[in-house]
Order: structure tokens, then sequence, then C-alpha cells
């Protein structure tokens, strides 16, 4: 669902936090005798939720108001009858309490940290709550640590879990890495290869100038996301697809967003990796000034450059470098896409790193700096198989499937490591009319070289597997 909104920029980590919320409050499942009430409570903390904002506005409100509108049209004495015959009356594990907490949570996240009179009146009224008990509900909602009562207890658990695993995360230091290249590079197929599905838009001609920040949250159903114009944010969305991805990247000047890059762990650290527009210096020089006044006014702790392994030593590229060189970033991690390409029985790849090494040193970086050939297209294609949506390959696709399979499966060319897999997982995956092992496109997947530099990335920032 997307929503107008008019918030600064600085207020994205709130809005993602309400956002966080209200998934994990509407994934619940609650259950009395076999027999699932979920629906019956979600009407009750939606329409309570709704009522209690009636009074208050802002775009954030808004968007709370419409996330919880089971059905708009439907009967709201009906819905609250079908609540205290289920929920309430025929529940022996008496819900209400951690849903007084979840509602007051959740108004709290929109920074709303007073109940009015009237609408503790409602929410007392409406779910029958005694003078006695519903006091006791506000206490709970403050300290759960006063709960007595097993049963309510138990309800509270998965509510005061995801709160103390999500405040862990707010806590955990944010790592901030810069992505850039030069035009046709494959960068964003690079982004999307770590993201595990094909979320950027491929930016091959210089028409757009939008920077897009993705930071990682293990615990991510879906993506979120804010566009930002003039430093302020116009739109929120809850379920980010393609069509709004492009829709976002040809009018925001920044994209933030959140999901779960694919094997980087929120462990010791958050990455956020910030793609920045592709750079032809021989052209328009729009997209350069923009790359560089983002990366020079937001202090990176690594930059990954991306080059195209077929043509390395341009003056674009070089050009590029030395402006990077200059921000001063702790670590600049080298990557060398497309290495598919290279014919490793023609040219080595050993010398192919040689000499992008002696590039890179003669411009100024240290002669230890990490170098990773990849192939990004198939880490994506490789990915999108096992997460489950080989379905969305277009023809092509299907058919590069087959060829990179059989190019990584034995080919150990990029990383010069054997596959070692912890899990015997021999399940089935369709692409098309083939089918392969799971394990069999993990080992190719590794062999692409991407899974090597996601370690790498985790080691080199402080993160552990």
């Amino acid at each position: 669902m997307l929503v107008k909104c008019k918030c600064k920029k600085d207020s994205f980590q709130n809005i993602f936090e309400f956002m966080n919320y209200t998934e994990f409050v509407l994934g619940q499942k609650f259950s009395y005798k076999k027999k699932d009430l979920s629906k019956y409570y979600f009407h009750a903390y939606c329409v309570l939720l709704n009522d209690m904002l009636k009074t208050h506005s802002g775009s954030l409100h808004q968007y709370a108001k419409l996330r919880h509108n089971i059905d708009l049209d439907s009967d709201i004495k009906l819905s609250i009858k079908k609540i205290k015959n289920k929920l309430i009356l025929g529940n022996k594990v008496d819900y209400r309490f951690v849903l007084v907490s979840q509602l007051l949570h959740a108004l709290e996240l929109l920074n709303i940290n007073t109940l009015k009179e009237e609408d503790k009146s409602v929410v007392a009224k409406k779910l029958c709550f005694s003078k006695k008990n519903f006091a006791l509900a506000l206490e709970y909602a403050k300290d759960h640590g006063r709960i007595k009562n097993e049963r309510i207890l138990k309800s509270f658990v998965e509510h005061v879990n995801f709160k103390d695993s999500h405040n862990k995360y707010k806590q955990t230091k944010v790592k901030h890495i810069g992505i850039c290249a030069n035009m046709s590079c494959g960068k964003s197929t690079f982004v999307n290869a770590l993201l595990g599905n094909d979320f950027l838009p491929a930016r091959n001609e210089a028409t757009t100038a939008c920077i897009t920040s993705v930071y990682d949250y293990d615990n991510a159903k879906n993506m979120i996301g804010v566009a930002v114009k003039n430093d302020h944010i116009y739109a929120i969305g809850d379920n980010m697809d393609t069509v709004t991805i492009n829709k976002w990247n040809s009018e925001a000047d920044h994209m933030i967003l959140e999901s779960d890059l694919d094997n980087i762990s929120n462990n010791n650290i958050v990455v956020a990796v910030h793609d920045t527009p592709g750079i032809n210096n021989s052209g328009n020089d729009n997209h350069r000034k923009i790359t560089m006044n983002f990366l020079s006014q937001n202090k990176m702790d690594a930059i990954i450059y991306v080059a195209n392994a077929e043509q390395l030593g341009t003056t674009d590229e070089e050009k590029l470098l030395k402006d990077l060189l200059k921000l001063g970033a702790p670590f600049t991690i080298f990557v060398l896409n497309k290495a598919d390409s290279i014919d490793t029985e023609k040219e080595s790849m050993k010398k192919i790193i040689e000499d992008f090494r002696k590039q890179i040193v003669d411009i100024g970086y240290n002669k230890d700096s990490k170098i990773f050939p990849i192939s990004s297209k198939a880490a994506r294609l490789f990915k999108m198989a096992l997460k489950g949506d080989a379905d969305k390959f277009s023809a092509s696709e299907r058919a590069s499937f087959g060829s990179l399979f059989e190019y990584f499966i034995e080919n150990t060319d990029l990383t010069k490591t054997g596959f070692k897999c912890s899990c015997d997982d021999d399940t089935e995956i369709t692409v098309g009319r083939e089918v392969f092992s799971k394990n069999d496109i993990k080992k190719a997947l590794n062999n692409s070289g991407l899974t090597v530099l996601e370690n790498e990335i985790e080691k080199l920032l402080g993160g552990t597997k």
C-alpha cells in the first residue's frame, strides 16, 4: 500500500519502525481449542486504533488508518459483537491485556504518548473491561514485569520478544557502504544480487539521478521504503515492487528502502548500502556531482567500486577512482563484475587482477586492497531460484540460468575455493523445463564469487556470521 506523506527526511527510521511493528501485529496467530481467533483480534485492534486516530492528524497517522482498515464498509457494532463473543467471552486466555499494550505501543510509535480520557473510555467499554481490569491493562502496558497471571503473561511473550529484538536492532551500529561505478558496469544488477531479487531498475542510460539506500533488516518480511524529494518524504510504501521503485527512481532525489540483504546478518552491525547513479564522465556531469556530494556529505565506512571486467583501465574509470580516493573512506573494495564473460582458457583471471591492482596502486590505493571477480548476473539468478522466484524469469533469463549453472557448477576460477555445504538439501528446483538440486545451485552461487564478497563485507565492517 502506498500513501502520500510530508515528513522530514530524517524521520524515515521512525516510519520504518512503525511499519515493522504493523507487520508484526497483523502477522500474529491467536487460537483457542484449535480455533483461529486472529481475525477477531485484528478487528478489535484495527477498529480501536482507528477510533483513537480520528482526533489526530498527520501523514503517518493517515498511513496507520489505511493500513489497519480491514473492511471499511463493515458494521462496527457487528465487528465488536464478534470480538466480544469470540475473543473475550469464549476464550479463557484473555488477550485483551496484550491488545491494550499493542494499541498503546502503536500510538507511541506515532508520537502519541498520552491516551486521552475519552479514548480510555472507548477502549474500556468496547472491550468490556471492568474499571479494575482496565487499570491493570494500562499498568501491564507500562511494565510487563508486573504481570503475575501466567496465562496473560504467555500472551505477551511474542509482543515482548519483538520489542526486545527491535530495540536491539535499533541500537546496533550502522555501517554505511557507498556503491559506485561508471555506466554499463552492471552495478544495479550487483545490488539486486545482494538483495537476492530484482528490485532496483537497471540504469544503463543516464536517465535518472536518484540515490538508492537499502538498510539491512534480517527480520524483514517485505521490502518497505520512502521516497524523498527536496529533503522531505513525500510517499511511503509497505510492500515495494519493481513498478513502484521504477516510478520513484524517475521522480525522487533519494529512495530509502529496508530489506533483508542475503547472507549479511545483523549480529554486530546493520549494513546500509547506498547505490549511486552510474557516472559517465564523458557526457552529462550531473550524476558525478550528485554522487560525490552524497558521498562527501554522508560518511561512508567503505566504498565498493564496481568495474566491468571486460573494460578495465579506461580514462573515465581512472578519473572516478581518483575522485573516490579523495573521500578518505577507511576501506575500498573492488569488484570486477561480468567476470563470467572472461574466457579463462585464453586470459588468466590472476593476470587480470594483477594488472588491475597495478592500476589502482598507481592511482594511490593500498597494494593490499581486496579485489573480487564476480558474476552478479549469475548470483542474482541463482539467489532468485533458491528463494522460489524462478517463475519471474524471462525466457532469456531461463536460458541464461542453464548456461550459467553449467559454467559455475564446477568452475572455481573466481573463488579458488571448494564448496562446503553445511546442510544436505536435495530439494528439486524447476527452472523452465530443467530440474536442479538446491545443493547444486548453492554450489554454483558460491562459485559465482558473490558469497565470498558478502562474507568479506561482514568481516571487514565488524560483523560475524
